[in-house]
């Protein structure tokens, strides 16, 4: 079956046995981290795996298992074959402290696109509202 993994502004498409892992093979391509005897490798960055049993099975990596080895959050679908990685939490607490604001693109009133960090330096408030 294929498994789409969704990783920050990435969708990448792969095979999977079970629809909650992928091959090892693919682990690069679907996160940008690779599984090296260090453990979990990104450029310089490498992150130990305290048990690598539970990580890879039948030289497949579980989903779940690499996401908690990076403290990321993660939702796997597997009978929809997707699978969405979050931020790890290191990185939005380290947002959250110094105060910066996911940029993001909404519709104004009159349906043109608006980007938050277009409005420049300034302070803003966001005021927003839904009929659900």
């Amino acid at each position: 079956m294929k498994m789409t993994i969704l990783n920050g502004e990435r969708a990448t498409t792969v095979d999977s046995d079970s629809g909650s892992s992928i091959g090892v093979a693919d682990l690069l391509n679907a996160t940008g981290w690779q599984l090296k005897a260090e453990g979990l490798c990104q450029g310089d960055v490498c992150v130990p795996v305290r048990d690598r049993n539970e990580l890879v099975v039948d030289d497949a990596v579980d989903l779940a298992a690499f996401a908690k080895a990076l403290r990321r959050p993660v939702v796997i679908d597997a009978g929809a074959g997707v699978a969405a990685l979050g931020e790890s939490t290191a990185e939005v607490g380290d947002k959250l402290h110094n105060r910066i604001a996911p940029d993001f693109t909404l519709a104004d009133i009159n349906g043109q696109e608006m980007t938050m960090s277009k409005i420049g330096r300034k302070k803003k408030v966001l005021v927003v509202w839904s009929s659900w």
